[in-house]
């Protein structure tokens, strides 16, 4: 009998041991290495600066020496909320094809506040898309 109580006791010694080093990859996977960590927060910077190299407007610069207005929509007779003076930089989100202003149809729509500029006065300093 007493050889069945130390086989026991060694049994239930070893499934202890055996279940406590078990569970100790389990608890230390809920906290990630900081190999991990590091390449995780260098993956968020890689992005961030590609969203900065590749912003979604485009620039361009007011040419017209007597400025450009802001319209409300795309066509001088539409309100003018406002405007820019020559060679200020404009952001711009987009174009259409709008009213024509001494040969230019396109219009841009600004990326920072609300309204138009026409292309007939703003030269656009990288591509800009068509609107969706």
């Amino acid at each position: 009998m007493l050889k069945n109580r130390k086989i026991a006791a060694a049994l239930a010694s070893g499934a202890l041991a055996a279940g406590l080093l078990a569970a100790t990859p389990a608890i230390a996977m809920d906290e990630e290495p900081a190999e991990v960590q590091a390449a995780a927060a260098q993956t968020e910077v890689q992005e961030e600066a590609q969203t900065l190299a590749h912003p979604r407007y485009a620039y361009g610069k007011v040419v017209a020496r007597s400025g450009v207005k802001i319209r409300a929509k795309a066509t001088t007779a539409s309100y003018a909320l406002g405007g820019f003076n020559h060679g200020a930089h404009v952001k711009l989100a987009c174009k259409v094809k709008g009213q024509w202003v001494h040969g230019n149809q396109i219009w841009y729509k600004l990326a920072d506040r609300k309204g138009w500029v026409t292309a007939r006065y703003v030269k656009n300093l990288k591509h800009v898309n068509y609107c969706r």
